[in-house]
């Protein structure tokens, strides 16, 4: 598989995406969570790209993207990935999103809606005031500490999580890549006016939950499908890092997704 590395030029800054696949494939965007890259999407898009023309992209902050000291908004986000679009010569693509990815390609959905062809929100929560509450609380800003006490502290957090050394090693590189700024994508989505957006959906979509994920649950998914057009809600054995742990199981929904869904939005 041969995979090209690019730059587009975005208002805050140089945004870093990769290309594999068909020129002539059916487009599909990937966008990942914060605080990782477009490495969490390292093996899906392997697994995509024999069929798909793939995208993988690096938010702005994040990844090989530029860093930036203003803390952008969802809609910020949701700009980046038009002007990926625009530079890769897309007109429209099935945007799959993983936790903070799932908001920006909602965005994406709600502002350019002619850029969507469908939906995969994966790991989406329910953003309304409860959940702020809820989550606040773990999107604290880290910062290095003298001792370096701080580098093992994020390895021991992730242990909660992931027990797999060397999947762990990957998570914290974009963590401490991103560094001081790494939140920046997690205190978007907590100003994120969710209610007010999902309206204006069009697309049709597929919410695929982790069995293990605490902070997003399958029970959520009749939220979303009472606001947004043919729903379909999947749930997979994995966790916060669901496209990293079973990416099989998470290429092949999406793969299945993308087949059933209309070429144009």
């Amino acid at each position: 598989m041969t995979t090209d590395r690019r730059f587009c030029q975005t208002k805050p800054g140089l945004v870093h995406y990769v290309v594999a696949g068909p020129p002539d494939g059916v487009p599909v965007v990937l966008l990942h969570q914060t605080p990782r890259s477009c490495d969490e999407f390292a093996e899906v898009l392997a697994l995509l790209a024999p069929e798909h023309r793939v995208v993988a992209i690096d938010t702005i902050g994040y990844g090989c993207s530029d860093r930036v000291s203003m803390q952008p908004s969802i809609a910020d986000y949701a700009d980046g990935v038009r002007d990926v679009l625009d530079h890769a010569d897309i007109p429209a693509a099935t945007l799959v999103g993983h936790h903070t990815g799932a908001f920006i390609a909602l965005e994406v959905a709600a502002s350019y809606p002619a850029r969507v062809s469908a939906l995969v929100l994966s790991g989406p929560v329910f953003m309304d005031d409860e959940a702020r509450a809820a989550l606040a609380p773990w999107f604290v800003q880290w910062h290095p500490s003298a001792d370096g006490a701080h580098l093992h502290d994020k390895w021991s957090r992730l242990g909660r999580w992931i027990g797999d050394p060397s999947l762990r090693q990957r998570l914290l590189a974009d963590v401490f890549r991103a560094g001081e700024t790494s939140e920046q994508g997690h205190l978007a989505i907590l100003d994120y006016p969710m209610a007010d957006r999902l309206p204006l959906i069009r697309a049709r979509v597929l919410l695929l939950y982790g069995r293990q994920d605490p902070f997003a649950h399958i029970a959520q998914s009749y939220r979303f499908a009472e606001r947004l057009p043919a729903t379909t809600a999947v749930e997979l054995d994995g966790g916060v890092f669901l496209p990293t742990e079973h990416p099989a199981a998470y290429a092949r929904a999406v793969r299945e997704f993308v087949r059933a869904s209309p070429a144009t939005p």
